[in-house]
């Protein structure tokens, strides 16, 4: 499979994604919590202001290195901020453990 192939099956794959949102919304709360410009917090974060906005598109797929290199300098845990959007929403995924407890 060629690696333009592979590149446009990851895109679609990832859109909708609901971990990448997660992240968006995780790494969007952290800035407002810092009362930080988006400029400045890249800026905190170490990374360029085009990052960080590209960071918040539907076209973004970072790796898991990358969320861990993040929340590493935002000072936080990363599963804090793949955790944001069902903590936001305030309600989780059901779980296959939830039906069979509930049977």
């Amino acid at each position: 499979m060629s690696d333009k192939r592979c590149r446009r099956k990851a895109a679609h794959a990832a859109q909708g994604s609901t971990l990448r949102s997660a992240f968006q919304a995780g790494l969007e709360a952290l800035r407002l919590e810092s009362g930080l410009s988006r400029r400045d917090f890249a800026e905190q974060l170490g990374i360029p202001r085009s990052s960080y906005f590209h960071l918040m598109t539907s076209a973004a797929n970072p790796s898991l290195d990358y969320i861990e290199l993040i929340a590493e300098r935002a000072g936080v845990d990363p599963l804090r901020l793949l955790r944001q959007l069902a903590n936001s929403a305030g309600a989780r995924r059901p779980d296959i453990r939830d039906r069979h407890a509930a049977t």
